[in-house]
């Protein structure tokens, strides 16, 4: 009974030593900062409705080209292309003029028939994203950090 209580009480101290020995992996609270991709446009760039249209007529795998104004032309590959529900379908297109940058952009029908529009596009090498906003009717392109915008 003595050896027993022995190995008990000597298997607890190991135990107890090995859980001090495990080193915890360190907390990156403050990444890299990464190169902006977005830097030469403005802050705020409207983009038309037609325009916004103009993307979801395009066919899986075509190329396309839009310009918002004269301060913003997105060219690209369409890769993805998926009615998510009735009442939303995705579009996904590799944007070749922004180093490959993903734009990812839905259209949302509601119940009455209106159309909405959300999007972003980003590139996981950069350190800033487009998001798409809608505000009365008018939609715009916000640069912001994507540290802002979204997880790692």
């Amino acid at each position: 009974m003595k050896i027993l209580c022995l190995w008990s009480t000597l298997s607890c101290m190991l135990l107890a030593y090995s859980a001090n020995c495990q080193t915890e992996p360190p907390l990156n609270q403050h990444p890299v900062e990464k190169a902006a991709l977005f830097a030469q446009l403005p802050e705020k760039i409207s983009i038309p409705v037609n325009s916004l249209r103009q993307i979801f007529s395009a066919t899986l795998n075509s190329n396309i080209s839009i310009v918002a104004g004269t301060q913003l032309k997105i060219e690209g590959t369409v890769i993805a292309k998926c009615a998510v529900s009735p009442e939303q379908l995705s579009i996904n297109v590799r944007c070749s003029n922004f180093q490959n940058a993903l734009l990812n952009i839905s259209r949302i029908t509601d119940a009455d028939g209106t159309v909405s529009y959300i999007g972003r596009i980003v590139s996981m090498r950069h350190g800033d994203v487009l998001l798409l906003w809608e505000d009365k009717g008018q939609y715009t392109f916000i640069r912001q950090k994507q540290l802002l915008a979204m997880v790692e």
